[in-house]
Order: C-alpha cells, then sequence, then structure tokens
C-alpha cells in the first residue's frame, strides 16, 4: 500500500528575542510549511501515520512539527515531498536514515 502523510509545522516567533512562552505573553506562533511523505511498505494506515509521527513529530519552545492529514494513495499536491519504504528505512544505519528523509523531491514546473 501507499499512503500520503502531511505535515505541518509552526515557528515562534516570540522565542526568537523574548521568552516565547505563553505564561508571559510572549508567544507568536506562525504557521509555517510542512512536508508531504510518501510511504510504502505498511499495510495500514494507521501504522503510516504512526511511524511518520514517530520520525519527525517536534513540540517545543520554538518550533513544532505534527502529523496534520493522511489519505491512501499517493496525492502529491505540488509540494515537495519525500518517499520513504519503511522496511528499507528500518534497515538502515542512522547516516542513510538521515539521507533518506533529507531527499526532497520538488516539482518541476
Amino acid at each position: 500500500m501507499t499512503y500520503t502523510i502531511s505535515t505541518q509545522t509552526l515557528e515562534n516567533y516570540g522565542a526568537h528575542c523574548e521568552s516565547g512562552k505563553f505564561v508571559d505573553g510572549k508567544n507568536y506562533w506562525k504557521f509555517k510549511s510542512g512536508m508531504q511523505y510518501i510511504v510504502t511498505g505498511l499495510d495500514r494506515m494507521q501504522d503510516a501515520v504512526a511511524f511518520i509521527a514517530s520520525i519527525v513529530t517536534t513540540n517545543n519552545l520554538y518550533h513544532k512539527e505534527f502529523v496534520s492529514s493522511f489519505e491512501e494513495g499517493r496525492n502529491i499536491d505540488g509540494c515537495g515531498h519525500v518517499e520513504i519504504n519503511v522496511p528499507e528505512y528500518m534497515n538502515s544505519d542512522k547516516k542513510n536514515r538521515n539521507d533518506i528523509l533529507r531527499k526532497i523531491i520538488w516539482p518541476e514546473y
């Protein structure tokens, strides 16, 4: 099966020159671009979503990235995307895993 998993990122501009904390009223979050992941090698959508969440989810004072949508099939909406075959990824060493995640395929215009 093939799944398209999209993420959304947020950046806290308040953390650049202030504390960035909600408690101080110094937070200023802005939506930024996310990424699309084309996932193969798994039989269930929920496993593909959980896999992507496990390797890309970020949640700190400066940056957040989280799964925002998912669907069955290959549905690239004109953005850059990363193709991940889960068994290949899991059998790779750390360097090759990082290479897989950095290999963004950009659309041709």
